[in-house]
């Protein structure tokens, strides 16, 4: 078992997370450092060495939060604070039968629980779940945020997000670096990010070291960023950092290319409406009729050229005509063949709730077809009570 470090020797050290909406400083993140003989080391591989006892790593992580606490307090800074708690160390910690002692810490320094973001980090068991779960409880009745830490890591489970239900999840930074090679880690990202607008927390990116990287974390929707192409941890709450017009530049042009999506998507959902109310006398209504395999072929022959297939399905979302795939020539594919799935039932609903609601045409946004793998976006219009006509088109007209 390594020796413990000197807690003379021990202090906090402040990494900034910065809020990529607004460019500023959103909070810090205390990290344990040791200063000795004019050099700095990370404590990150003492916490994380499986010999050394939870209830030593507890006894340096209050240390830590203690004189931590007690820094931020005095610079009057008005960002968060991120402290970490480990499930472990709680079932460790007993204080934590009576008032949670962050709690107490935050009460002697007279600092707001509204500043403070509880990060609980990843493990492969949860432990006491009720235990845990009154732990958070309280932390979250006092006024503190709760985040997840590396999610992503290891044995990441979403029965963590389920008793969390936190504010914040924080992308551990191997997925950030995935992204660089990987698109599959980058639209899990996007995914995590769709999840979070449903569910009601936000992501943050750590590790975060080049450009690139940071414009894919930026696509993934506003987000809270960390990591060296921003800062080093550093022994005070600075409120500078490097790399500010970079951001500043990326988020600019991303809302920009956003609004532009936005625009764009609208003039086709126009287009593609006009397009269809134009050739419905071109559509049969009866089902048998449907059926037929020539049936829509003129019809989808004279669809807008980025339509890649089109089907008519009841208002149930039963589709009850062949496929038609649009290609140098429109092929019907007859019921039975492999032509993919039929529009996602969770699309389709929204699609038939949106032309109640405006009376036009649904456009989706861009989404994987879970068969062909192809990145599309669906269009809904409703011929009548009984009868919708779903096409799916390639989202390269986009961008």
């Amino acid at each position: 078992m390594p020796a413990a470090p000197d807690l003379k020797t021990v202090v906090p050290f402040f990494q900034p997370i910065i809020k990529s909406s607004d460019c500023e400083v959103f909070a810090y993140e205390v990290l344990a450092r040791e200063e000795r003989d004019g050099r700095v080391r990370s404590l990150g591989p003492y916490f994380e060495d499986p010999s050394v006892s939870d209830e030593d790593k507890l006894i340096l992580d209050k240390h830590v939060r203690e004189r931590a606490l007690a820094a931020y307090a005095a610079s009057g800074s008005t960002a968060k604070l991120f402290i970490n708690l480990k499930p472990s160390w709680i079932y460790a910690d007993k204080e934590h039968r009576g008032k949670q002692s962050i709690l107490a810490m935050l009460e002697r320094y007279k600092i707001d629980p509204q500043n403070i973001v509880i990060e609980v980090t990843e493990e492969e068991a949860l432990g006491d779940k009720d235990l845990f779960r009154g732990i958070l409880a309280g932390y979250r009745e006092a006024g503190c945020m709760l985040a997840i830490d590396d999610f992503g890591k290891g044995a990441s489970s979403v029965e963590r997000i389920a008793y969390v239900t936190p504010d914040i999840i924080k992308m551990d930074h191997s997925i950030v670096r995935k992204t660089d090679t990987h698109r599959s880690f980058y639209e899990i990202c996007s995914a995590m990010s769709a999840f979070g607008t449903i569910s009601g927390f936000d992501l943050l990116f750590e590790g975060v070291e080049t450009a690139f990287q940071l414009e894919r974390c930026i696509k993934t929707g506003w987000c809270y960023l960390q990591g060296f192409l921003f800062s080093q941890a550093r022994p005070d709450l600075a409120t500078d950092y490097a790399n500010r017009d970079l951001l500043s530049d990326i988020v600019f042009i991303e809302n920009t290319r956003e609004s532009w999506n936005i625009k764009h998507r609208n003039a086709i959902r126009t287009e593609m409406e006009s397009a269809v109310e134009k050739l419905r006398p071109m559509i049969p209504m009866e089902e048998n009729a449907l059926r037929e395999a020539p049936a829509l072929c003129n019809f989808a022959q004279a669809l807008p050229w980025y339509c890649v297939r089109c089907f008519i399905c009841d208002h149930r979302g039963r589709r009850i005509s062949p496929v038609y795939l649009s290609e140098e020539q429109v092929t019907a594919v007859l019921p039975g063949r492999a032509a993919g799935p039929d529009l996602p039932h969770e699309l389709f609903a929204r699609g038939l709730d949106a032309f109640h609601n405006e009376r036009q045409g649904y456009l989706s946004s861009p989404y994987k077809h879970v068969t062909t793998k192809e990145n599309i976006m669906s269009y809904m219009h409703t011929l009548r009570e009984d009868r919708v006509l779903c096409a799916d088109l390639m989202t390269t007209i986009l961008f």
